[in-house]
Order: C-alpha cells, then structure tokens, then sequence
C-alpha cells in the first residue's frame, strides 16, 4: 500500500557501516558524506556535514523537493541534522539514533528536535529513552524495533559447530562488552569464536553455529539481536531492563537466552552446548518470531500506518512514562543531566553503584531505574518515609541505613544541591540535583 511513497531518506552515516533501510520503492536518499573515500552509491547526493537547510541542499543537487514523506535518521554525533523542514508540506518524521552514549545525547536530541520540530519521533534501539521526548511536549512518539535491520536470512540448518560465536566491534566506546570478550576468551571455559567482518559473513557464521553471542554498548536493543534471529542464530544475549522492551519482544528461553553476568554467560552458554536440541529449538522459535512479526517491510508498513492513518499497535506505544511527582520535584533539564551522567556511569563500570541521598527527590531514582546494571541504594533511615516511596523504588533499590553506609564504597553519590553528605560516605563522583550538572556545575538548559 505504501511501497509507492515518494520518500526521501536522509541517512546519517557510511552506508558500508550501516546501510539506509529501504521504506519505498520510490525513496531518494542523501545525507552528508562521513568518510573520505565513502563511496555515493547508494546515495543520491551527499548533503552538507551537521546542520543544513535540507530544501537548498536538495535543490543544489537538482534533486526532487516534492515527497509524501521525509525520514531522517539523526544521532548525537551530530553530522546529520538537517532543518528549514517547514519548507515541506508532508509529515517529517525523526527516528533517534544512539542516545545511549556519546556526549549528553538526550540533550542534544532534545535540542535538534525543537529546532528542527518534526511531525513524529521513533526509536528502534532505546524504547527506554522515549518518555524523555514525550515529557519535553513531543506527542506523536513510538518505539519501531529492528526497522533498519537487512534481513540476510539463511536455511536453517540443523548441522552446527559446537562453539559460541560473536561477529561485531570491541574497543574504548563497549567497555561491558570488551571485557566480557576478554574474559570468554582468556578463560577458555567453552569454544569461543571472535570475528568482525561484513553482514553476509556474520549471518553466515550465525547460521552455522551452535550459539550466537550478544552483548550491548548500554542496555540497548541493537540489530545484532535482529540479525542474529534472521539468520537463524541461537541467541545468547545480556538482559536489557524491563523499559528496554526486548521482553516484549520475545520470551527468554523460548526464543532467546539471557545473561546478566560472565559467570551466568558461561554457564547458559555451556548448557546450550551440551543441549544441542535445545539450541536449536530457541533458535528456531527465534528465526519464527522474527519472520513472522519482525521483518524490516512490517515496520515499514507499520511506520506508514501511523503516520498517514494514525494507527499504531499497542506494542510500540510508550505507556509506561513516570512523571514528575510533583511540579516542585525538578526541572527536565536537571533529570536528563543527571541520568546522563549515570547511564555514562553505567557504560563504563562494571558493576557501579550509586547511592542517592534520602533528600534527593524520587524522580532521580525512578529515572535511573532502567540502568540495569547499576546497584542502586536509597539512603532512608526512616521507615515511614521509606513505605511511603513509589512501589518501583522499593522493589528495585536497597535501602541502607547511615550504619550501613560508612562500611561500602560507592561509585558514584547523587546528592541534593543544598544537602550535606557525612565525611564516612566514601565515593570517586558526586552530582547534585537542583544545580544542574556535577558538583553545582552548570547543566541542561533546553531552548524553548
């Protein structure tokens, strides 16, 4: 139905590194050239590096300005930003790229949306990520997992190696992930297989082996998850948090396996070994779910629905929002430059608790509560106050009393701007909320 849009796609970087989805039959693509000897193809024309006035650049290519829709895929990066979009008389739509790293990247998202002021706002990787835009007025926002994934699916194949394979980047930007490659390698404790090399070799080796390794930069739902499931992989994965959305997804032992640690990697890893039969059902189920509810053209369709008709499944709404308790607790800016602040925390530590002072409003913590990773502590001696905080606070966080506080150690302590932390309390960072940033430094400041 939509296959005949006139679309243009404005793509934000290498295509070699990650090609432009295909959304139309008809679509034109552009976007600014990232790498010296990028090659065009299959670009259109190269745009201007960060922000541009898409209606001149389009018409110095001598390129259509007349569309059903404009697509622009943009990230913190900041090399694909473009505007004068009120020069278009179709629907503008902003899929968010990597807000979960790179320097204040909800920030900066925040800010090019409200210059830029598109119609609609997706995520495929952060579904967590979404309530921040719809808390800064952004109303038309979803969740589209997987749409850029290239399904390069192959037969399935009941004849594998007995080894566990990865296919992907390390390095200084995945510390989480280096270290636990470091670790399944040094350790030797199962056939481990480490590879980089282009998508058809990975879908290739994902075929073929019994296992297929996973692990996010940040808690993200990435592609390798989709392109491990289209090729028919066994999918061994880290867990993301419950607002990650992967669990919505698929069910953990039916079409994926899940991990939280190297310890319980290794051991779901050697299960899945030594049950062959069991490997190949998840990675069956998988391939199944994926084929019948995840193929880049579904997205596709569902993208169009939404924005031409309004229609958009239950599935990819962002219902589970928590707003401010009250307007007195803080301002947005103040939140997101905190989280930020955390999730970075978060990327990099390994196991990195945080300890948030009893007079620091709940908001903060009800914020950092899709960090999976991070140890969470409530500084709350009275127990009155302590009942008294919302039900997602007491379920996930531990609550210490001040006794218990001078024995630990903590990463990082969130504090009031005004409030007072003991000399026993022990830490290597400490944020302020109420003063925007770190230590009293100014922060966020959103421009209307």
């Amino acid at each position: 139905m939509y296959r005949n849009k006139r679309v243009l796609v404005v793509w934000y970087t290498d295509p070699r590194y990650i090609p432009p989805f295909v959304l139309s039959n008809r679509q034109i693509i552009v976007g600014p050239k990232i790498s010296p000897d990028q090659p065009q193809e299959p670009f259109d024309g190269f745009t201007p590096y960060g922000r541009y006035d898409l209606f001149a650049a389009l018409e110095s290519l001598r390129l259509p300005v007349e569309f059903d829709a404009i697509v622009v895929w943009s990230d913190a990066h900041g090399a694909n930003q473009p505007i004068n979009l009120e020069a278009f008389s179709c629907p503008k739509i902003l899929c968010i790229g990597d807000t979960h790293h790179l320097d204040t990247p909800l920030k900066k998202m925040i800010d090019y949306q409200n210059d830029a002021k598109f119609d609609f706002i997706l995520s495929s990787h952060n579904r967590h990520h979404l309530h921040w835009f719809m808390e800064a007025g952004f109303s038309n926002v979803a969740w589209l997992p997987g749409i850029k994934v290239r399904n390069l699916g192959r037969p399935f194949s009941d004849n594998r190696k007995a080894e566990v394979c990865f296919f992907g980047s390390a390095g200084k930007v995945h510390p989480r992930r280096t270290h636990l490659l470091r670790e399944l390698s040094q350790r030797k404790a199962v056939p481990f297989a480490a590879m980089i090399g282009r998508r058809e070799h990975a879908a290739d080796q994902y075929s073929t082996s019994a296992v297929s390794l996973n692990c996010s930069l940040n808690g993200d739902l990435n592609l390798r998850v989709f392109e491990i499931l289209a090729a028919g992989g066994c999918l061994l994965t880290d867990r993301l948090s419950p607002q990650s959305g992967l669990d919505l997804l698929m069910k953990e032992g039916k079409e994926f396996v899940g991990y939280d640690s190297v310890e319980e990697c290794i051991e779901q890893a050697r299960f899945l070994l030594a049950h062959p039969q069991s490997a190949l059902a998840i990675a069956r189920a998988g391939n199944d779910a994926f084929t019948a509810h995840m193929l880049p053209e579904h997205r596709a369709q569902q993208l169009f629905e939404w924005v031409f008709e309004g229609r958009l499944d239950s599935l990819f709404r962002v219902d589970d929002v928590h707003q401010s308790l009250s307007p007195d607790d803080a301002t947005l800016a103040d939140r997101v430059a905190i989280y930020e602040q955390l999730q970075e925390l978060h990327r990099v530590t390994q196991a990195a608790s945080v300890l948030f002072m009893g007079d620091v409003p709940d908001i903060h913590v009800l914020d950092a509560l899709d960090l999976r990773q991070l140890t969470i502590v409530v500084d709350e001696d009275d127990n009155s106050k302590a009942k008294a905080k919302p039900d997602a606070i007491r379920e996930r966080c531990t609550r210490m009393s001040s006794s218990q506080l001078s024995e630990t150690s903590w990463h990082c302590v969130v504090a009031s701007r005004d409030g007072t932390v003991p000399k026993f309390i022990r830490y290597k960072k400490l944020i302020r909320s109420g003063a925007g940033g770190p230590g009293g430094q100014p922060g966020h400041h959103f421009r209307a």
